[in-house]
């Protein structure tokens, strides 16, 4: 069994989002989520889970609590393994439930919630809304769509229908998250129960890096991951710095929703790199991961102490 995580951190994703919608509001229509008053647009932490539990099911083919039922693992159906396990949480000793929730990775990241089963875990990773960097707008375009009516005569007849297109220009995302070892040691009752591990931890950057990268529905391509940087502590620090997407800002941002591409964009790292100096002392190392299109930003992030820097494809 892995070793349960002895290190608080924090986690700070960028990406990017171009001609798409990255986040439907389905109490408007399902167009993408939009601040009017301060004209950026929002990206809910409910939607970045899901990017990251669908690329552990479908690309990795792990067990997914929390899953997209008609995906096939080793020949079963995913409804068909979670019903099988439910059978087992279904036992009447309250340990046995939990060890079975252990085993879904998703649950030890984010918690689960079982009403019936009286258990409530809360999960050691938590994000907050992303909110775009820059300004932007929510773009409204009317389109065809076509498809096959299997009803009609010989064999079915090829129809068009209109539909209304919304999405955003352009928007750069920061989405800030924490990993909180208390919270796993609360989960970790008995030594029967699977840890948060670093290794899940690895396996949750992975996914928030590839599974963005491989979002291929029509409303959700156009985007790209830019940057992951993860602040580790040492086991015996108590601090926080918090809100890293705070930190860090654009230059030019009052014409900012005329930017179209992230080679348009430039960005401030000099706040956030001089506070995490500022906690030295604390930390254990700084993790990087940049895409191609961010290596004009090395040498500064480079003033990061204890950093390592590692460009991703």
């Amino acid at each position: 069994m892995s070793r349960i995580i002895e290190n608080n951190r924090e986690i700070l994703f960028l990406w990017d989002a171009k001609n798409t919608n990255p986040n439907g509001d389905m109490l408007m229509d399902n167009q993408p989520r939009y601040d009017e008053i301060s004209q950026r647009a929002e990206v809910s932490d409910v939607r970045v889970k899901r990017t990251i539990r669908d690329d552990m099911q479908y690309r990795k083919e792990m067990n997914i609590f929390l899953n997209n039922e008609e995906i096939e693992i080793n020949g079963f159906k995913a409804e068909e393994n979670l019903t099988s396990k439910l059978k087992e949480i279904k036992k009447p000793n309250e340990d046995d439930k939990r060890r079975v929730l252990s085993k879904f990775i998703d649950n030890r990241l984010f918690g689960v919630v079982m009403p019936d089963s009286k258990i409530q875990n809360i999960g050691a990773v938590q994000f907050g809304q992303a909110i775009s960097f820059n300004k932007t707008e929510v773009v409204t375009k009317q389109g065809t769509g076509a498809y096959i009516n299997t009803k009609a005569k010989n064999g079915g007849r090829s129809q068009k229908t209109f539909r209304i297109d919304q999405y955003l220009p352009y928007a750069l995302f920061g989405m800030y998250g924490t990993i909180n070892k208390y919270s796993a040691l609360k989960q970790q009752k008995n030594n029967d129960i699977e840890p948060l591990s670093d290794i899940d931890i690895e396996e949750l950057k992975d996914s928030f890096w590839y599974g963005t990268k491989f979002l291929n529905t029509r409303s959700k391509m156009g985007q790209k991951p830019r940057a992951i940087i993860e602040v580790k502590y040492n086991s015996k620090s108590k601090k926080f710095i918090g809100l890293l997407n705070e930190l860090i800002s654009i230059l030019d941002f009052e014409n900012s929703e005329n930017f179209r591409d992230i080679f348009e964009i430039e960005i401030d790292f000099s706040v956030l790199v001089e506070r995490i100096n500022s906690v030295n002392k604390d930390l254990q190392e700084v993790s990087i991961w940049l895409d191609e299109s961010m290596r004009k930003y090395e040498n500064i992030l480079k003033e990061i102490i204890k950093v390592n820097i590692t460009f991703k494809g």
